[in-house]
């Protein structure tokens, strides 16, 4: 038997997604649970269930990286670090107004399948509605290089292609964004601290790749050791 919801939980369970309101009226209050109930399963790493990629929630609040910190921690000692494939789909809105939202859905799963397979042991988060990274983690044993961009985009392309109809034009064929990211972390204190950071450079790295303000492999290194600068480098 259901538990009964007294009123002001039931209010403050819509109050934290009021639109539920209008996109659910029959049931406003089941349809703000299942929205909290998809957060935790997002958190706890329960793939996405459209594209089979991780969300976000899994990288900054729940412990996708726990396993890797223990791994680069007790095996290397020049800093934590990772390797990130960025594939961001263009013009979206046309394949779903060309083909159809079915085979747009085909294609972005697609796109996460072609990833997994490039990368084997890579965990491929979806970082944004139709882009996705690929994280060249401690276990993967896979590291990133500035000669990745070229043959993930062909690839990429091979693959999405089979999930459209068989006469699309090349024309048709959606192209990526491909941008290439490697991390280091100085002495980070646990690994709860890992998610945030990688997740604010990823977005870095795919601003500054759309916008022209970068290209190739971005190389960056963040300190956690809590040193403080000498006075030779204040200035």
């Amino acid at each position: 038997m259901p538990y009964p919801l007294d009123d002001d939980t039931a209010t403050a369970l819509i109050a934290l997604n009021p639109w539920v309101l209008t996109r659910s009226p029959q049931a406003p209050v089941q349809a703000a649970v299942e929205v909290l109930v998809q957060a935790e399963q997002a958190r706890r790493g329960q793939p996405d269930t459209k594209t089979g990629a991780f969300l976000v929630p899994a990288l900054t609040q729940g412990s996708l990286l726990k396993e890797e910190y223990d791994v680069s921690t007790h095996a290397h000692h020049d800093g934590w670090r990772v390797g990130a494939v960025i594939a961001d789909v263009q013009g979206m809105i046309n394949v779903n107004a060309r083909f159809g939202f079915p085979t747009g859905d085909a294609v972005l799963r697609a796109t996460v399948e072609s990833l997994s397979a490039q990368y084997p042991g890579a965990k491929v988060v979806r970082i944004h509605a139709d882009a996705f990274a690929a994280l060249l983690v401690p276990t993967s044993q896979l590291t990133v290089n500035e000669h990745l961009a070229a043959p993930t985009r062909e690839r990429l392309a091979q693959d999405v292609r089979r999930v459209l109809p068989p006469s699309t034009p090349d024309a048709d064929v959606p192209a990526w964004t491909v941008s290439l990211l490697e991390l280091t972390v100085d002495a980070p204190s646990h690994w709860q601290v890992l998610g945030p950071l990688l997740w604010a450079e990823l977005e870095r790295t795919h601003v500054m790749e759309r916008t022209g303000r970068a290209q190739g492999l971005q190389r960056r290194r963040i300190r956690l050791d809590g040193a403080i600068p000498g006075p030779a480098t204040l200035y």
